[in-house]
C-alpha cells in the first residue's frame, strides 16, 4: 500500500498554490482535435497498449481482465478472470505488445508477467523475483524492447526497474528508494522511444526520468507543481514519432509534452484551450497517423485525439 503521508503533504501544499493569487501564465498549446469516444464497460481501467493491426487492448484491472477494441473502438473480445491460474488475473495494472504480437501483461497481485498472443490465448508466465529484505513484488508496468527482447518491469514496491529477456530470465536490475537521479518514490507505467531510452514515471517524485537501456541516468522530466512544465500526480508516459514525451498528471486532469531532455512544450489543448481529462493515466500515441489514446480511469473510457501540432 503506498504511503498516502506524502500525498496528503501534496493536497495541503496544493491547496496552497492554488488558493492564493498566482501570476498570469499564457498556456503552450500543442492541439488536437477529439475523435471519438471507447467505452467498454471497464472498471477504473489503467493502460493501453496498441497491436500491430491497429487493436487497442485496455487493461481492466478491477474486473480481472483485458478488452479488445478494434481502432475505432468496436468490441472484439474479453479475456481473463479473477484467480491465480494460468490466463487468471489478480488485479492486473500494465500492458506492453510487442511486435510479433505478444501481449505482456503486468499482474500485479500475482507478483508476475504473464504472455498472451492476440487472441488472448495464454503462452507462458514468469515470476517477479524479491531480494533479501524486500518486499513481495509489486509488478505495476511492463515494456518491451526491441533491444536484446529486453522485458522491462517496474516493481513499485521495491521502488525498482527489473529486467529479464524473453523467456523470463532475470537480466540485471536499478534502482532504490529515494530522490535522487536513478531512485524511486513507487516506480509506475513505462515508455521506450526509437532508441531504446527508457522513460519511468516515478509516481512521489513527480517527474518521468529517462535512462539509456541499461539503466544509467540520462535526465530528467518535470518536478513538483500546479503550473505548466510541472506535475502534480504524473501517471501516464508515452513517446511519439517526433521523440516528444507525452506525460498525463492525473490529479490535474491534463496531459504534458516535453522535448526528450525535459524541455517543456506545451498542454494538449483543444482550440487553444487546455484539454481537461478525467483522472488520465495510461497513455499511447498510433505512429501511424499520430493519434492519441487517453485512459481515463474515473470516466471509464478511452478518448481518441488527432494530435494536430
Amino acid at each position: 500500500m503506498l504511503n498516502t503521508r506524502p500525498a496528503f503533504n501534496y493536497f495541503l501544499l496544493s491547496l496552497f498554490f492554488l488558493l492564493i493569487p498566482q501570476p498570469a501564465h499564457a498556456v503552450e498549446c500543442l492541439n488536437s482535435q477529439f475523435l471519438f469516444e471507447m467505452k467498454p464497460g471497464a472498471d477504473q481501467p489503467s493502460d493501453i497498449a496498441i497491436a500491430p493491426n491497429g487493436d487497442t487492448y485496455l487493461v481492466d484491472g478491477v474486473n480481472n481482465r483485458i478488452i479488445v477494441l478494434d481502432s475505432a473502438g468496436g468490441w472484439k473480445l474479453a479475456f481473463g478472470t479473477q484467480g491465480k491460474g494460468q490466463g487468471e488475473f489478480e488485479y492486473p495494472l500494465g500492458i506492453d505488445i510487442s511486435d510479433e504480437g505478444r501481449v505482456f501483461i503486468a499482474d500485479s497481485g500475482n507478483h508476475r508477467i504473464q504472455v498472451f498472443d492476440l487472441n488472448g490465448q495464454f503462452l507462458y508466465k514468469f515470476e517477479i523475483g524479491a531480494g533479501p529484505g524486500e518486499k513481495p513484488p509489486d509488478p505495476v508496468d511492463v515494456l518491451v524492447s526491441k533491444l536484446k527482447g529486453y522485458i522491462y518491469v517496474s516493481d513499485n514496491d521495491n521502488h525498482k526497474i527489473r529486467v529479464y529477456d524473453q523467456r523470463g530470465i532475470f537480466q540485471f536490475e536499478w534502482g532504490n528508494f529515494g530522490e535522487q537521479p536513478g531512485e524511486f518514490r513507487y516506480p509506475g507505467i513505462l515508455a521506450v522511444n526509437e532508441f531504446n531510452q527508457v522513460f519511468v514515471v516515478d509516481v512521489l517524485n513527480t517527474r518521468v526520468q529517462k535512462f539509456d537501456p541499461f539503466g544509467n541516468f540520462i535526465t530528467d522530466i518535470g518536478a513538483w507543481g500546479v503550473l505548466p512544465g510541472k506535475f502534480f500526480r504524473p501517471k501516464g508516459v508515452a513517446v511519439d514519432k517526433k521523440n516528444r514525451v507525452f506525460v498525463s498528471d492525473s490529479y490535474m486532469g491534463l496531459i504534458q509534452v516535453f522535448t526528450d531532455l525535459g524541455k517543456f512544450l506545451g498542454v494538449v489543448c483543444e482550440n487553444n484551450k487546455k484539454r481537461q481529462f478525467i483522472t488520465p493515466v495510461g497513455l499511447a500515441i498510433t505512429a501511424k497517423n499520430d493519434r492519441l489514446q487517453v485512459v481515463e480511469m474515473r470516466g471509464n473510457k478511452i478518448s481518441v485525439l488527432q494530435m494536430l501540432d
